[in-house]
């Protein structure tokens, strides 16, 4: 098989409610939650799915149906974490008071100022730190806490917006895509990985921005020496 035909296969293969697809995307998040993950690759069959959806191969209920496998998997993979952190929650617990996420928490709080007010242990707190990279030590808190019917939303909501952006975005270029039989699967695949460029490159950017304008508004620790004063006045 040429490189053309194997592209048109992975094109083919996210078009439908595949069996297979729909284990693979259950496997592939439910190893994420783990921790054991292939870079871009949940991205790329996200995209592929949205290329599909907005070139009209696939119909949205079929999408519905990718979409929970991947959810079912994130759940399980989440709930298999969350039971060992509880299981070795006394050791996890000094660990969590060792490295100072109490603290580090706490700091982000305070200086979030009207933001500080939201209760750290909601759904929407689990989402928005599971956005930014946060997943794991999120985790930790909501296992110390023993807050997992709302870790179990945070997930589901993070999981919309994450999974949401990336079939939206492939479902877009897939609309001014006629027939996607006809489109060439290297130009999919390009688009695809362009796509996943520029989002990655944005988070970068305002992650870069965010961190600078914090270092900015800290203040500085370091305070100059006060000047040595003439004794003889």
């Amino acid at each position: 098989m040429d490189l053309e035909g194997f592209l048109q296969s992975i094109v083919d293969f996210t078009a439908t409610l595949d069996p297979r697809m729909a284990l693979l995307l259950f496997v592939i998040c439910t190893l994420g939650e783990i921790g054991i993950s292939i870079p871009f690759l949940l991205e790329f069959l996200w995209v592929n799915v949205g290329l599909n959806l907005g070139a009209g191969k696939m119909p949205p209920i079929q999408l519905l149906g990718l979409w929970a496998s991947a959810q079912v998997g994130r759940q399980i993979g989440t709930a298999v974490i969350y039971r060992i952190a509880r299981f070795g929650m006394p050791a996890l617990t000094r660990f969590y008071h060792k490295i100072r996420l109490d603290r580090f928490f706490s700091k982000i709080i305070a200086r979030s100022g009207p933001i500080g007010r939201i209760n750290i242990t909601s759904p929407f707190s689990v989402a928005f730190a599971r956005l930014i990279g946060g997943r794991f030590p999120m985790l930790l808190v909501m296992a110390a806490k023993k807050r997992y019917r709302m870790l179990a939303l945070g997930v589901l909501l993070s999981s919309i917006i994450f999974d949401g952006l990336y079939i939206c975005v492939g479902a877009i270029f897939g609309m001014r895509i006629e027939d996607i039989k006809k489109f060439n699967p290297i130009y999919t695949v390009l688009i695809t990985v362009g796509i996943l460029a520029i989002i990655y490159l944005l988070t970068f950017i305002i992650r870069t921005i965010i961190k600078r304008r914090r270092l900015v508004s800290e203040p500085s620790t370091d305070l100059p020496a006060e000047p040595p004063q003439d004794e003889s006045t």
